[in-house]
C-alpha cells in the first residue's frame, strides 16, 4: 500500500502544478479520496489492535499527534521561513495574520478555511486543510468504532454527501472538505479492513453500485458540474477496487520506503513549487519533473531527520498498550 500512497502524493503534487485530466478535472482530488479510504483502513487496524478500549483512547490520540505533527511542523517552519526570506507571493499567503498562524499550528481549523479569510490568506501549506479533516476523523473514529454504531454513522454521512452532490447544501464544503459529507469514505476503508473480499452485500460494493447509478443521474441532471462531484465519484471508482486488491497484498521493504516518502511529498510540494517559481523554473513537463524530484528529495530528508526517530517511539507506545 506504500507504493500506492507514493503515487497518490505525486498525483496531488502534479495537480497543484496545473496538471489535469479530461475536461479539466483534478487528479489531486481523485487521489485524496484514496487517501481517505486508506486512512479508514489503517485506523481500523490500529484501533482494533492497540486501542480497542475507551481507556486507551488518550494514547491513541497521542499516537496520531506523533504521526501528523513532527514532519508537518518541520515543513511548516520551512515554508514560513521561505515566506519571510524570499517574500513569496501567493493567494494562500495574501493576508498573513496572527489568527492564521495559530490556525496553521493547530491544523484542524485549516479544514474550515472557507469560512475565514484570516485562515484562507495565511495558509503556509495550502493542502493541509485535508490534514485538518484527517484530524477531525481521528478524533471521532474511536467513538464510531468502539461505540459499535459504524453503520449509523456511515449512512448519515452518505446522506449528507448526496445532499451536497445535488446542490441542496454547499457541494465543495460538505461534499469534499468537511467530515459530515466525507466520513462515509473513511468508513468504506474501515469496512474493507474488516471484510477484505468483495461480496454482493459488502458496503463498499453496494456503494459502488449506488455511485454508478448516481453518476448516470448526475450526468443527465447536470450535477456532475458541481464542484468536485465528478472527482469524488472517480476517486471512489478507482480507490475502492484498489483497496480490495491492496488489502490482500504482502508488504515489502521497497513498498514501505515509498510509503514513508508519501507524507513528506504531500507536505513539501507547494513549497517546492513556490521556490521553483522564484528561480524561474519553466512550467514545462521537464520543469514539473524537476519539481517532483526535488519534492521526493526533500521528503526523504524530512523522513530521515524528523519522522524516523518518532516512528520508534510510536511503536514503543503501541507495545506498551498491548501489555497494559
Amino acid at each position: 500500500m506504500g507504493t500506492y500512497r507514493f503515487f497518490l502524493a505525486i498525483a496531488v503534487a502534479l495537480s497543484h502544478m496545473g496538471v489535469t485530466f479530461r475536461g479539466g478535472h483534478n487528479p489531486g482530488t481523485v487521489a485524496v479520496i484514496s487517501f481517505f479510504l486508506i486512512s479508514g483502513f489503517v485506523m481500523t487496524g490500529l484501533v482494533r489492535t492497540h486501542y480497542s478500549e475507551y481507556r486507551k483512547v488518550p494514547m491513541y490520540y497521542l499516537d496520531r499527534l506523533a504521526r501528523i505533527f513532527p514532519q508537518y511542523l518541520f515543513f511548516l517552519a520551512l515554508a514560513a521561513a521561505s515566506y519571510l526570506l524570499f517574500d513569496i507571493s501567493s493567494p494562500f499567503l495574501s493576508e498573513v495574520s496572527f489568527a492564521g498562524v495559530v490556525a496553521n499550528l493547530l491544523v484542524v481549523p485549516l479544514d474550515f478555511f472557507m469560512y475565514s479569510t484570516a485562515i484562507a490568506g495565511s495558509t503556509f501549506i495550502p493542502q493541509a486543510w485535508s490534514l485538518g479533516l484527517e484530524l477531525t476523523f481521528y478524533i471521532l473514529f474511536p467513538v464510531v468504532l468502539i461505540g459499535g454504531r459504524r453503520d449509523l454513522w456511515f449512512v448519515s454521512s452518505l446522506l449528507v454527501w448526496f445532499l451536497a452532490a445535488y446542490g441542496a447544501i454547499d457541494t465543495d464544503a460538505w461534499g469534499y472538505r468537511l467530515l459530515p459529507g466525507t466520513l462515509f469514505v473513511f468508513l468504506l476503508g474501515s469496512y474493507i479492513y474488516d471484510f477484505r473480499r468483495p461480496a454482493p452485500k459488502h458496503p463498499a460494493v453496494l456503494v459502488l453500485v449506488l455511485m454508478i447509478v448516481s453518476a448516470v443521474v448526475f450526468r443527465e441532471s447536470g450535477k456532475l458540474s458541481m464542484p468536485y462531484s465528478y472527482e469524488v465519484l472517480v476517486g471512489l471508482f478507482v480507490g475502492v477496487p484498489s483497496m480490495f486488491l491492496l488489502a490482500r497484498c504482502k508488504r515489502s521493504g521497497w513498498d514501505d520506503w515509498l510509503g514513508n516518502l508519501s507524507y513528506g511529498i504531500f507536505l513539501c510540494h507547494f513549497l517546492v513549487i513556490w521556490i521553483a517559481e522564484l528561480l524561474g523554473v519553466p512550467k514545462t513537463m521537464g520543469g514539473k519533473a524537476l519539481m517532483i524530484v526535488a519534492s521526493i528529495a526533500l521528503a526523504y530528508f524530512g523522513y530521515i531527520a524528523v519522522e524516523h526517530p518518532v516512528v520508534r517511539w510510536r511503536r514503543g507506545l503501541r507495545r506498551s498498550e498491548l501489555r497494559a
